[in-house]
């Protein structure tokens, strides 16, 4: 069976209060806490030293001081993610870029905008609005989600299906480095592309290369309309494999929705959809005669199936629970696997003959599936065993050239296996990029792929 990083019994070894008394005594009381309880808690602590680091060469200050010092260090924007990924090896200090929150520029006629680290996706795109412009971005979870953050777990929702993920929409970035050392990549102007393959690397790094401490964005002009349209298959007996043909054939078609999501039964939130049936819900952007004859095209092309267009009402009702839905406590398992779209049933099949019922959500225009279940999910099977049957379904994607990520899981389940899984001759060049940005494994040790 696959194990995960070997982590420490104790990851603290330097006494928090003597941490808690140095950066207070260079940076002021206010910048650093200690907390207890759930908020910034990373690997099931009790207690844990967090930093509020309010500029960006404060920032730089706090990581020189930690590299010295060799304190191993959890960067986090608002902490929201803070529950994914391995246990680190070693920790001392949660650095938090919260209080970088500003907005540096926004340039409307350019439709570009930079901001720092802790800046809210939600209140960025409440201020672009106002202009008829947004970063077309809706990742799952908190709304306090911070840009940073967004970024460095490339995390993206529903409307990845017509506006791609992060790495699509940012053209600069501003990191601070382990040591301290401040660097740039990319920049502020669309056009000005020198260094944007840096901006890919630091996408989805985890925190594990490198703080961010700002980046610079592309927007797109807001939708003037939307509509939602829900399709159920006719044959309840085949639903999954009905709805996954017609995902496929929209999007071989001209046909052109923002997003397109398949919904299993199951699910806790007060969604307006039959809730013992499979759905396949598409959301429309753009201006209204455009979205008309594009429900025009899908009623056509899904003929075989029942369809209705929701209410506006009901269709806010939908994506707000929808999005909520996702990271809600109610859940104490949530996994990501990922496959071609036409694999979604074979995927689909894979899970439930492996594992107990559960509800699943995919973005069906490209084959990312999630796995939700609550708590006692697994209860029918041995404690080892269940540890056996997640490896199983692991592999099954992987066969299917896939992965599966375990974004939430009980502790004991994650003492057993890798959250990231095993990912080949990458591993190798992973460690060689941490290696490099990295050398004293001084950010998120251990926490993130190939034990990196």
């Amino acid at each position: 069976m696959e194990t995960p990083q070997a982590t420490s019994p104790n990851p603290y070894t330097i006494p928090l209060d003597k941490i808690l008394h140095r950066l207070r005594e260079m940076f002021g009381e206010d910048r650093a806490q200690l907390l207890r309880g759930a908020e910034f808690r990373v690997a099931g602590e009790t207690e844990r030293v967090v930093a509020f680091p309010q500029q960006r060469e404060e920032l730089s200050e706090m990581l020189e001081l930690a590299h010295r010092e060799r304190w191993r260090v959890i960067p986090a924007g608002a902490g929201t993610w803070l529950e994914m990924g391995n246990k680190p090896t070693q920790m001392h200090l949660v650095i938090s870029t919260a209080r970088l929150n500003r907005v540096v520029e926004y340039e409307p006629a350019d439709l570009t905008g930079t901001v720092e680290a802790g800046c809210s996706l939600t209140e960025f795109n409440q201020l672009t609005a106002k202009h008829r412009q947004f970063i077309p971005l809706d990742p799952f979870g908190d709304p306090r989600l911070t840009i940073g953050g967004t970024i460095a777990t490339a995390s993206s929702g529903p409307l990845r299906c017509a506006y791609g993920t992060p790495r699509d929409w940012l053209v600069g970035i501003t990191v601070v480095h382990a040591d301290g050392k401040i660097s740039k990549a990319g920049g502020k102007v669309v056009k000005n592309v020198a260094g944007y393959d840096l901006c890919k690397l630091y996408t989805g790094s985890y925190g594990t290369l490198a703080m961010i401490a700002e980046m610079s964005f592309k927007l797109r002009a807001l939708p003037a309309s939307e509509k939602t349209m829900v399709f159920y298959a006719d044959d309840q007996k085949n639903e999954i494999e009905l709805l996954s043909t017609l995902a496929v054939a929209l999007s071989d078609s001209d046909v052109q929705p923002a997003a397109m999501e398949f919904v299993s039964p199951g699910h806790n939130a007060s969604l307006p959809l039959d809730p013992h049936r499979h759905a396949l819900v598409l959301r429309f952007l753009n201006e209204p005669e455009t979205i008309n004859a594009q429900i025009d095209d899908a009623t056509r092309i899904g003929g075989y199936c029942q369809r209705s267009v929701l209410s506006e009402a009901d269709a806010a009702r939908f994506w707000t629970a929808y999005h909520e839905s996702e990271t809600a406590d109610d859940w104490a398992y949530s996994f990501r696997l990922s496959a071609l779209p036409a694999e979604l049933p074979g995927l689909v099949a894979d899970l439930t003959q492996v594992l107990p019922d559960m509800h699943v959500r995919a973005h069906a225009g490209n084959g990312v599936v999630r796995v939700l279940a609550p708590l006692g999910w697994l209860d029918n099977f041995k404690t080892k065993e269940r540890a056996r049957k997640v490896a199983e379904v692991r592999r099954a994607a992987q066969a299917r050239g896939g992965q599966l990520l375990i974004l939430r899981a009980t502790p004991e389940l994650t003492a057993q296996l890798d959250v990231w899984g095993e990912v080949g001759p990458t591993a190798n060049l992973m460690r060689a990029l941490k290696d490099k940005y990295d050398p004293q494994s001084q950010l998120n040790p251990g926490r993130f792929v190939a034990g990196i």
